[in-house]
């Protein structure tokens, strides 16, 4: 099947129509895609030529870590390479455009305008994307990827056109929160279950930017915010909900514990309450879609609880082995639990073997590579309010080494970091028969912990 009827006329995926010879469109619209996070992994690729590997995406993640006035415009050439990209949920949704095609004549807003509908097709089958909902729903994006980029041209992207298409299941964090009681933050599209009950949910998503030192100070932290949600209802009530604080800017005078903001931002059709100071906010909903209530940034002089905190000390036990010990305390309380924490750290370049003993939850796990010394310890189904420890044994390290520093990635539920609490959902008119589902997650987006 041709991505294009044999005809003369074409119609793009946001309406633009092209008059031209159907053989002269036959080239390749993209060479590849990939999504990436702000450290430039690459989470997710897709090539659409046999001759491209994934080095292709290596002068577009250059040119993110290098650019001197944040992130570079959304279409550049670099190296022979034509890149468009969009960054939506922290994260980088690239593709390489061919030389010379449809794509590339259209000029860049053909893409980013893709690029976003990809995005949106990706949220509404997944939920809450993240960099775990990512590689951990790496199969049901591919299968996304291949439907709507057809390998390499470009077709229409809507969420109820491709449902039928899509043979995966979405794969949801393993946890025993409400975040999985219900379909959870990844949800497919539904309007009603077999007994006629409604659903409507509220997500509070924050996202952790942070360097700590070996101390446990915070040195610089970024905490960024959406509030989401997501209905299937009858009709187009209106949703009003009341928060714990007021979403503001604006300083107070005086002693204040509330929650400082730098940056508020609020979606279209959102109506701020006259009353209770500012507090409530109000949305008309529409049924199946996702709206952005709200999105927030922590001010820097917030101060920043973060979820957990990391001690560690290494020592000599003979003239050729050390020992790393590690103790990671949750700061989340009780009714919280993390489906995944995750430290990675570099040992040694002489470190041959490991051997490790842990204490705490009961599903951890080190593993040692030896190729480039990577150091893993995981913990599964980590309670709030408790603390984990890792004995780690360093074969032929040497007995006087050094670690400097190591990455912590994890996903917490029933909790954020800025204190941002639903008190009240209410919907006008009242729907019957309605679950309604508050639910609050704070990911990592990058966590750098310095050890000595």
């Amino acid at each position: 099947m041709y991505p294009f009827p044999s005809r003369h006329l074409y119609i793009l995926p946001f309406g633009i129509c092209v008059k031209r010879n159907f053989y002269s469109v036959r080239r390749k619209m993209l060479r590849a895609f990939c999504i990436a996070n702000k450290r430039g992994e690459i989470l997710f690729i897709s090539i659409f030529e046999p001759l491209v590997t994934k080095a292709i995406f290596d002068p577009f993640l250059s040119e993110l870590s290098s650019s001197p006035h944040g992130d570079p415009p959304p279409f550049f050439s670099k190296e022979d390479h034509k890149y468009v990209y969009v960054f939506r949920d922290d994260l980088y949704w690239a593709c390489v455009v061919s030389q010379n095609s449809l794509t590339d004549e259209c000029g860049p807003l053909l893409m980013t305008e893709s690029l976003s509908q990809l995005h949106q097709v990706c949220s509404t089958l997944c939920g809450a994307l993240t960099q775990h909902s990512i590689t951990a729903n790496a199969t049901l994006i591919m299968e996304i990827v291949q439907e709507t980029m057809n390998g390499g041209f470009v077709q229409m992207q809507t969420a109820d056109k491709l449902q039928s298409c899509i043979y995966s299941t979405v794969v949801a964090p393993k946890e025993t929160s409400a975040l999985t009681a219900v379909p959870g933050l990844c949800s497919a599209l539904q309007n009603c279950n077999s007994d006629g009950k409604y659903w409507l949910y509220v997500d509070v998503v924050e996202k952790v930017w942070a360097s700590v030192s070996s101390s446990g100070t915070v040195i610089r932290a970024e905490v960024t915010g959406s509030i989401v949600t997501r209905c299937f209802l009858p009709g187009n009530p209106v949703l009003s909900l009341m928060l714990n604080t007021q979403l503001s800017t604006t300083p107070k005078e005086g002693f204040n514990t509330g929650t400082r903001m730098s940056e508020v931002e609020f979606g279209n059709g959102v109506e701020i309450g006259s009353g209770n100071n500012g507090r409530q906010l109000s949305v008309m909903t529409v049924p199946g879609q996702e709206i952005t209530i709200a999105r927030y940034t922590l001010a820097p002089d917030h101060p920043h609880l973060l979820p957990f905190t990391l001690t560690s000390s290494i020592h000599s036990l003979t003239p050729s082995d050390s020992e790393l010990r590690l103790k990671l305390t949750s700061n989340t309380g009780m009714g919280t639990v993390s489906p995944q924490v995750t430290f990675k750290t570099v040992a040694p370049v002489t470190t041959a073997a490991v051997m490790s003993q842990t204490s705490g939850p009961r599903d951890q796990v080190i593993r040692f590579s030896s190729e480039d010394k990577t150091l893993t310890w995981t913990i599964s189904q980590f309670p709030g309010g408790s603390y984990a420890q890792a004995f780690i044994r360093l074969v032929d390290s040497g007995g006087d080494v050094n670690i400097e520093a190591g990455e912590l990635e994890f996903e917490v539920s029933r909790w954020v970091c800025s204190g941002v609490r639903i008190e009240r959902v209410k919907l006008n008119p009242p729907v019957d028969n309605l679950n309604k589902w508050v639910r609050y997650l704070t990911t990592s987006d990058s966590v750098s912990i310095r050890l000595s």
